[in-house]
């Protein structure tokens, strides 16, 4: 989808609705949204970093920022796409909890090696911070309590399996992710 269209192809909407449950009514709507603000079919890195910067004015969000934008430029071309967009959109929006889960440990598993590293939790944590403008408990210490929960076998890093099942046993996580899913 590296190109401007004018309108989705019949293949591209029929592919979009198998992903993300969207009507055809809503693809149509929610490109052509996505055209009035990325006319090119792509959304740069700085418009991204730009629209997180305005969602949370009071800390520093270009960081965190760059590690999302890393997890939804799939295809590593430096741009989000609209396919790529409106997956991303839909897993966090209306994604059922193993799917926000399997995203959430994609943005953690920041080299993709299919572990967590507790410099990657770290540098995630530490994003976070900042973007939330968080003074309370620090990052090193947050990343300590993430691992002592999820690194089950104590290996240093945790598996996507450690990191779902750890997860899906926390009731705070589970309500935080419930919350966004429709019904």
């Amino acid at each position: 989808m590296g190109r401007s269209y004018s309108k989705l192809r019949p293949e591209v909407i029929d592919d979009l609705k198998r992903l993300t449950g969207y009507t055809a009514q809503e693809l149509h709507q929610k490109y052509s949204e996505f055209l009035t603000f990325h006319p090119s079919g792509k959304m740069e890195q700085s418009e991204f970093v730009e629209m997180y910067q305005t969602l949370f004015p009071k800390g520093d969000a270009q960081k965190f920022a760059l590690l999302t934008f890393n997890s939804f430029d799939k295809n590593g071309d430096g741009g989000v796409d609209f396919k790529e967009f409106i997956c991303a959109l839909y897993i966090t929006s209306r994604g059922k909890v193993q799917e926000k889960l399997d995203w959430a440990f994609n943005l953690y598993d920041i080299d993709g090696n299919g572990f967590i590293t507790r410099e990657e939790c770290l540098e995630i944590i530490s994003a976070i911070h900042c973007m939330m403008d968080v003074k309370s408990e620090s990052p090193q210490s947050m990343t300590d309590k993430i691992f002592s929960q999820l690194d089950k076998n104590m290996d240093g890093r945790v598996s996507k399996e450690e990191f779902i099942e750890g997860s899906s046993a926390n009731p705070s996580i589970i309500s935080i992710l419930s919350k966004t899913q429709d019904r």
